[in-house]
């Protein structure tokens, strides 16, 4: 009973881990693109990922 109980607590941890890992990367990488919009604003010049970006999404 008790290593059942221990088990689905890891479990939970883990799963609790990968749902914070997941979002920190998605955060990450939306930071980095909104970075990479603006440094190519500065330059005067479109984003050439843009068009791929919006076709993978849909």
């Amino acid at each position: 009973m008790q290593l059942w109980l221990v088990l689905g607590l890891v479990a939970l941890i883990i799963a609790i881990a990968t749902v914070i890992v997941v979002a920190e990367d998605r955060r990450i990488a939306r930071r980095a693109a909104r970075a990479r919009q603006a440094r190519l604003a500065r330059l005067g010049e479109t984003d050439p990922l843009a068009p791929g970006q919006l076709q993978a999404d849909g």
